[in-house]
């Protein structure tokens, strides 16, 4: 992947860690503690708002910049408290625990939060995390090698309004597939997708990573990538969000920017240092080797905010993507949804 300049360099205080630091910080914290720190851990930064409480399920890898902050003080540089509450793989939990004030902040796929968001909950989107993590495999000699070819073939995947069919939805629509009557979905539990294949019980995947390296891993040679988030119609466009309660962001935006620098600052430090980053959060991937875990977050686009997007014509172009396939409302106008849902707490 192509790398884009760095912003202005931080001052002394905030600058990243190195080599040893992280290795040393992680042994000492992941390595002793388990998956229980990052629900009790609190940094102590100078300053007198309160701690917020950061939500998030403890299964995404590619929300690995909230560990990254968490071992590496990043949340305790940008002067912010942070206690970080994991909620176990549930997307819609955690968007809940926002709009009703159980947490404050947290990371997630814009696929899967839009249309809950639509609904008028109090929550703002004031950053991005990443550009990427969502793609779609098909058997080789299938004679599906593109996304046009799904047409009339059943899609498997691991959850049946999740992220997987909503970004897959959009692309084949952008392609004249009907994603609703020109295909069928199935929904397996993620690990056994590629069983699914060999049963001839669906015909492709769409997931995300790890659980998509892993089925490649199974099945060396098997498959063929037909689509990817982060290439051709939707490179160079955010995949997850930085989204707050919106009484907060009005009250304290200033803390809130403290937290989606921190996330920015760990999502650099995983560009330039995914073998390091993959071991701080092996914990919680014990079925994938570090060095894999490495290799993963090295393709996923941690560098997307450096790129300077408007953050509100970003969540407008995938509304329009959105309600086109019928996620959102037929009423729903993309460009007001976006200016009221963003608040660009960087700006």
């Amino acid at each position: 992947m192509s790398r884009s300049p760095h912003p202005a360099s931080p001052s002394p205080s905030s600058r990243l860690p190195t080599r040893r630091t992280l290795v040393r910080g992680a042994a000492a914290t992941l390595g002793a503690a388990g998956l229980g720190l990052l629900g009790q851990r609190a940094w102590s930064a100078d300053g007198d708002d309160k701690p917020l409480t950061l939500s998030w399920t403890g299964t995404g890898l590619c929300l690995s910049p909230i560990v990254v902050a968490n071992e590496l003080g990043y949340f305790e540089k940008n002067n912010v408290k942070v206690n970080i509450i994991n909620f176990a793989g549930a997307t819609d939990q955690v968007l809940e625990s926002i709009a009703t004030g159980k947490a404050d902040i947290s990371l997630g796929l814009i696929h899967a939060w839009l249309k809950p968001l639509e609904a008028g909950f109090d929550v703002k989107v004031v950053g991005t995390a990443h550009a990427g993590c969502i793609r779609v495999l098909a058997p080789k000699g299938s004679g599906i090698a593109s996304i046009e070819a799904v047409k009339g073939k059943t899609i498997g995947v691991a959850s049946p309004a999740g992220y997987g069919r909503q970004f897959f939805s959009t692309a084949l629509a952008r392609r004249g597939v009907n994603p609703e009557q020109d295909v069928q979905w199935r929904v397996y539990p993620a690990d056994q997708l590629d069983v699914a294949v060999k049963k001839g019980e669906i015909d492709v995947i769409a997931d995300s990573d790890p659980n998509l390296y892993l089925v490649e891993k199974r099945n060396p040679g098997a498959y063929t990538e037909i689509a990817n988030i982060l290439k051709g119609d939707f490179k160079d466009r955010l995949c997850c969000i930085v989204a707050a309660r919106g009484e907060l962001v009005k009250r304290n935006p200033k803390q809130v920017a403290g937290v989606v620098r921190a996330l920015h600052q760990a999502a650099l430090f995983i560009s330039d240092n995914p073998n390091e980053a993959g071991r701080a959060v092996s914990k919680l991937f014990p079925k994938v080797a570090q060095d894999e875990l490495g290799a993963i977050l090295a393709t996923i686009g941690y560098q997307h905010h450096t790129k300077r997007f408007d953050l509100t014509k970003e969540i407008e172009s995938y509304a329009v993507d959105l309600k086109q396939v019928g996620v959102l409302k037929k009423t729903t106008d993309p460009a007001r949804f976006a200016k009221f849902l963003t608040v660009d707490v960087l700006a």
